[in-house]
């Protein structure tokens, strides 16, 4: 009877409107309120931990500038010392391709210049300072064609000779002939230094490009901007094969060399091959080769320049000789025959000489030998 009493109350109590501030309120709108309060509690601290986690995380903009801030610092970092070696370049500074690494890396990073320029600048310092020795082999080549008449006729008599002594003798005529005309034949070898240089620099600037070294690729010019990659155009092969067949006909490197007819159209057909073959190379190999052409066609056309000579005291170029055209033109490969024909003769000839000269020398060594036997008698062998 009271339990029932007493959940009868809890009922109408439930029901039983409220006054508040002049309005009815019933308990089960004052659970709801409660409820929606509850509600909006938890969403504003959600709303609250989303906008710190937004707060904590970076931006799209902090992002680009990180990569950006890191590119800059990747970029800075070819512009000190030692970053060659530090990507593993620039070992030593004996090996060609790795002293020329080395001077790279001193040019850009002292003068700050863009790596197209760099190389430029390296390839043309380089040829400055084998300048002297192309202007000593100009004036040898030109003190040899004064004589060439006389050398020519020294050199068959060698071809023709078969006694040493007879070869010796002819080898001390051309020896006197090339002192009385202040000729060593030393300085004719000078241009060959450049040979190792230029391997050094086909090597190092190929290592550099595949490695690939920071700011070659972004720091060429006009077309060829990557210089990590291949000429798409073929440009820089076009220019280096243009001015290959320009100081070949100029005379070569030292401007005093005559080339023959046949020669000059080899050396006009030669460097038209060069364009296939180096299409895949990287364009700062081919950059070298471009600008070091440059720099021989411009020269060639000093140590051409009659002015130049006088001033520098070297020997006038001699003209080539005028071509007969009543007489047939020697082919290229005509010449090298008969000069194979005739070393293959003084060869033959130089071998019977000397089995000769050795079978005499044995009959000497005979003779010596018999003159020491003594012929002794049977009554001086009793005694």
């Amino acid at each position: 009877m009271l339990r029932s009493s007493i959940l009868r109350a809890t009922r109408v109590a439930r029901f039983t409107p409220t006054v508040v501030a002049g309005s009815f309120v019933t308990p089960a709108l004052v659970h709801r309120a409660q409820f929606q309060n509850f509600r909006f509690n938890s969403t504003q601290k959600v709303a609250e931990a989303a906008s710190e986690i937004q707060q904590t995380l970076p931006s799209f903009e902090t992002i680009t500038d990180a990569a950006s801030q890191a590119g800059q610092v990747i970029g800075d970092a070819s512009a000190q010392w030692g970053y060659m070696q530090s990507i593993g370049l620039a070992k030593s500074w004996w090996w060609p391709p790795e002293l020329i690494q080395h001077i790279m890396e001193i040019v850009h990073v002292s003068t700050g210049l863009p790596w197209w320029a760099t190389i430029s600048l390296v390839t043309i310092g380089v040829r400055v300072v084998l300048f002297p020795l192309y202007v000593k082999s100009s004036d040898m080549m030109a003190r040899n064609a004064k004589i060439k008449p006389q050398l020519d006729e020294i050199q068959a008599k060698l071809m023709s000779s078969i006694e040493m002594s007879e070869s010796q003798q002819v080898m001390l005529q051309r020896k006197k002939l090339l002192k009385e005309n202040g000729i060593k034949n030393r300085y004719l070898l000078a241009p060959m230094l450049q040979l190792p240089l230029a391997l050094g620099f086909f090597a190092g600037l190929r290592h550099m490009a595949n490695a690939p070294v920071a700011g070659l690729s972004d720091q060429g010019i006009l077309w060829f901007q990557d210089l990590t990659a291949a000429d798409p155009y073929l440009g820089l092969q076009c220019l280096s094969a243009a001015v290959i067949m320009g100081f070949m006909r100029l005379g070569g490197e030292t401007g005093a060399q005559n080339f023959s007819p046949t020669m000059k159209k080899v050396f006009t057909i030669l460097p038209l091959v060069s364009i296939p073959a180096t299409m895949s190379l990287s364009s700062a190999v081919v950059l070298y080769f471009f600008v070091n052409g440059l720099f021989s066609v411009l020269q060639s056309m000093i140590l051409k320049n009659k002015i130049f000579r006088k001033w520098a005291g070297l020997s006038d170029i001699v003209p080539p000789p005028p071509v007969d055209p009543s007489k047939p033109q020697e082919g290229m490969m005509d010449s090298f025959r008969k000069q194979m024909e005739k070393a293959r003769e003084q060869a033959e000839k130089r071998a019977e000489a000397k089995a000769k000269e050795e079978e005499q020398k044995a009959l000497a060594d005979q003779q010596k030998k018999n003159s020491h036997i003594r012929i002794v008698k049977k009554s001086q062998l009793k005694k």
